[in-house]
């Protein structure tokens, strides 16, 4: 996982986002909840239930077997998921 710290308009971002590569995962919800684990600092056993949020199988479903550069963007406890069906995965903070 990374952290993108790049400038915008000459000023830093407030919010650093954590990217990573879902594809490295066999679910996407599994990377879902490590990312967010490793964004946070918490973890991944102590964060919410990722289906209290979203449907895991179907975000699974949906990224895996999806050929249409499908994008999905959802809240989950303190961050903003997006991850698309090209394996990108982005947390960022919602504070």
């Amino acid at each position: 996982m990374t952290v993108d710290n790049s400038t915008t308009g000459g000023m830093e971002m407030e919010t650093p986002t954590y990217r990573s590569d879902w594809t490295e995962f066999e679910r996407p919800s599994t990377a879902v909840v490590v990312a967010v684990a490793e964004a946070t600092g918490v973890e991944a056993d102590q964060l919410p239930v990722l289906n209290e949020y979203v449907d895991g199988d179907a975000l699974d479903t949906l990224l895996r077997q999806s050929n249409a550069g499908v994008e999905v963007s959802f809240e989950y406890d303190t961050v903003t998921v997006r991850a698309s069906s090209d394996g990108r995965l982005d947390v960022e903070s919602l504070r």
